[in-house]
């Protein structure tokens, strides 16, 4: 492993720990209309936009690992999504090979979205089968909402403190036109 790619994992660590940090002792306690933002996503899909769908994919696993064990909740629901919502991510930023802070809030809603729903079907199947459809529009919508409007901030701020790369997608505009 070179010292690039030691450097990434390091990266990768530090953000997680700073997710878990900010996770359990900031953002669980601030509720904005009855829900509160899930960093351990917000990072996920900061880093399938910033490093690929790869990179995505695997922060996703160990981030939705992590969200299980800090949130209480069965081992590895959290990280299937989280694996699903890396991949896709980085799939669609190399195939538009554009990312600007709208297409941050837009892949950020749609993969809180997602997520949540997701997860609230797994619940639905697994655990106390009532108000699914009352959870969709009172916990789902708000927090999409809210995960894309702090994703924003999060991925201007770790770019510029140059905690994750620029996307490499000029590989992927190159290569459409020859194709």
């Amino acid at each position: 492993m070179g010292s690039k790619q030691l450097i990434a994992v390091g990266k990768a660590a530090l953000l997680l720990v700073v997710a878990i940090a900010l996770q359990t002792l900031l953002v669980s306690r601030v509720s904005v209309l009855g829900v509160t933002a899930d960093l351990f996503l917000i990072f996920t899909v900061v880093v399938a936009i910033s490093r690929g769908s790869m990179d995505g994919a695997i922060f996703g696993f160990v981030a939705g690992v992590v969200a299980d064990v800090v949130f209480v909740q069965p081992l590895g629901i959290r990280a299937l999504i989280y694996v699903l919502t890396g991949y896709v991510l980085g799939m669609i930023v190399l195939r538009f090979a554009t990312v600007s802070p709208w297409t941050v809030l837009l892949m950020a809603a749609g993969a809180s979205l997602f997520a949540q729903f997701a997860f609230g079907l797994f619940q639905y199947v697994i655990g106390p089968r009532s108000g699914f459809l009352t959870m969709l529009g009172v916990q789902v919508l708000p927090e999409a909402v809210l995960d894309a409007l702090v994703a924003v901030p999060v991925y201007v701020l770790l770019v510029r403190i140059r905690v994750i790369p620029l996307p490499r997608v000029e590989a992927a505009a190159g290569r459409s036109g020859a194709e």
